[in-house]
């Protein structure tokens, strides 16, 4: 047999449009198929490709799932993709939403509803721990920590493995547990980087920061705006204030609405689903336009999307909220450079419905990646202590690469240009 080859056809220098491209005799595997949503610009997109077998999805995040339906524009040969159900289910929402937000922004994608319709008829469910096979490829799927459903892929062909991590976190949050590394021997890792030389502070820390904001924001008399991711993020805010000790009410607005039905649907997704449900018991989808005018009205709890403050209900909110000193709104993530988010906390001012407008408003933001650290990178590398290493998804990764190499004398690399084979 011949050995497996991996290219690399997008996001490795960057974060963002994961394509990586296996080949394993006659099997060609496509690992994430993402697109890089640039501020204000049209996305980008990874290199065409044709005659793939399967799409192993890592997650729904568009960066590795938002080029998908641009495999199903042709009457050939149609892939299998396989993900987690909840994944399936997540990918759904967000790829509708993407088509919805190009066609708003006057950008262009290289599919409609069509396509996505037909990827997600292709759709095939993996579980964690379960073998299958893909032509000659052996392929397990194991937890990546990232949100409910985000797998790392394990492949195994012709005596040699390749684990490919996806995005991965490895600390336990309120909703995930972290990444499994009870994983076989690998041979080449093929590794996200991130957060590779940054740190994130201390949970624990930024939780009662959290709880700080809103009783003080409640107290005043204001309205604390909360702006998150709606898959995974905002369901870990609330459960982190339950958790700290706050007893009123939240809202939860936007397309986080849906996200939180789905992960619901899927209890086995979450650390501990019997929390989740406790702590939605708190929990007031807004269902329309008379709600959201009532709750800027009086102090309240507003979770809502989206997590940059690119669009989405948290508009309205800091619309109406703008002049007033007493409310809050909170940051939950990081805020790409571009961004109407970054713009608010360098500058205080922000673009909202196509006006130029300056926030009263208390502005914060705060760290609940999702994604590893860079110490928690390196610890999963010692943990796995696989025979090489790829570094990608990350705006360092060759610097990465060979403080991994000097640290660990293993040899790592990151790709250097698009379509660099390597083989296993």
């Amino acid at each position: 047999m011949s050995k497996m080859s991996v290219s690399v056809l997008s996001g490795y220098n960057e974060v963002g449009r994961s394509a990586v491209l296996l080949e394993a005799g006659d099997t060609r595997i496509l690992l994430d198929y993402g697109m890089k949503l640039i501020p204000k610009s049209q996305p980008l997109f990874p290199p065409e490709v044709e005659d793939v077998d399967a799409v192993l999805l890592s997650h729904a995040h568009l960066d590795h799932s938002g080029a998908i339906p641009a495999l199903f524009r042709s009457r050939g040969k149609w892939p299998k993709v396989y993900a987690l159900d909840i994944t399936r289910d997540y990918s759904d929402v967000l790829l509708a939403d993407a088509i919805k937000v190009a066609k708003a922004r006057g950008h262009t994608l290289p599919y409609g509803m069509r396509e996505v319709r037909q990827s997600l008829a292709n759709f095939r469910q993996v579980e964690f721990g379960v073998p299958f096979r893909v032509g000659d490829v052996e392929i397990t799927a194991y937890n990546a920590g990232h949100i409910p459903g985000s797998a790392m892929f394990y492949l195994r062909y012709d005596g040699k493995s390749i684990l490919y991590t996806g995005d991965l976190n490895m600390r336990e949050t309120r909703l995930m547990p972290p990444a499994d590394t009870s994983i076989p021997k690998v041979d080449l890792l093929i590794m996200e980087s991130t957060y590779a030389f940054k740190e994130h502070p201390r949970r624990e820390g930024q939780e009662m920061l959290l709880k700080e904001v809103v009783d003080e924001t409640l107290r005043s008399g204001g309205v604390a705006v909360i702006a998150g991711f709606a898959i995974g993020r905002l369901l870990e805010i609330a459960m982190a204030l339950k958790a700290r000790g706050f007893r009123g009410r939240m809202f939860l607005d936007g397309m986080a609405r849906r996200g939180a039905e789905i992960t619901d649907a899927y209890p086995d997704r979450v650390r501990d689903p019997d929390i989740l449900r406790y702590v939605e018991r708190f929990i007031k989808p807004v269902d329309g336009w008379r709600l959201r005018k009532k709750l800027v009205k009086r102090p309240n709890v507003i979770l809502t999307t989206s997590g940059m403050l690119e669009g989405g209900p948290v508009h309205f909110y800091l619309k109406e909220l703008k002049d007033d000193p007493k409310s809050s709104v909170t940051l939950t993530g990081y805020q790409i450079e571009g961004t109407e988010g970054r713009r608010l906390i360098e500058e205080g001012r922000m673009t909202v419905d196509g006006e130029e407008v300056e926030i009263q408003m208390k502005v914060n933001q705060l760290n609940f990646s999702a994604h590893a650290s860079d110490s928690g990178l390196r610890r999963f590398v010692k943990q796995l202590e696989p025979e090489a290493i790829m570094t990608i998804h990350g705006e360092y990764s060759a610097r990465f690469a060979k403080e991994l190499t000097e640290e660990f004398g293993i040899s790592a690399i990151s790709p250097s240009e698009a379509g660099e084979e390597i083989l296993v």
